[in-house]
């Protein structure tokens, strides 16, 4: 009966161990910085953040190696979109969040050169419950190198 139990006992653990898959965890992916063709003004940075067992509230993204890093937000009024910025953004148990071109983004001053050089800027993700998420945002630059799937549509057309 004993062996029963422990048998048993173990599948209800490993069950429950289950449970707390990868879709439970916050996290951040597909960072991107689309660095400004003109000196002097923003860079945009856009990713995506997928909420994990509870609601929270992303309240701040820095980078040490830029000088500005605000959150930002395109709105429309009176038939005309305009960015503004924004101070924190909620963040639902289990949903997703895009900050993307036409909607919610980064405006980034300043990025490093030793940043641009490395293709990565390192970011630090802030949440309301006190995490924190590093994460290396790779560093597009206009009119740069193509990327493997661009490169590979061109060498078909040839």
């Amino acid at each position: 009966m004993t062996k029963l139990f422990s048998i048993f006992s173990a599948t209800i653990a490993a069950l429950f161990l289950t449970a707390c898959g990868q879709g439970d965890v916050l996290l951040v992916e597909k960072a991107v910085v689309n660095l400004s063709p003109v000196d002097g003004n923003p860079s945009a940075g856009y990713f995506t953040v997928r909420g994990g067992p509870e609601d929270v509230t992303l309240v701040a993204v820095t980078a040490d190696d830029s000088m500005r890093l605000e959150m930002h937000e395109t709105v429309e009024e009176d038939g005309v979109s305009k960015m503004q910025a924004v101070e924190k953004v909620a963040i639902p148990a289990g949903g997703t969040v895009k900050f993307e071109p036409g909607g919610k983004h980064l405006m980034i001053w300043g990025v490093g050169n030793s940043s641009i050089q490395r293709g990565t800027l390192r970011m630090i993700f802030i949440f309301s419950n006190d995490d924190r998420i590093q994460f290396d945002a790779v560093i597009n630059k206009v009119g740069g190198a193509k990327t493997d799937d661009a490169a590979d549509a061109d060498a078909q057309d040839g």
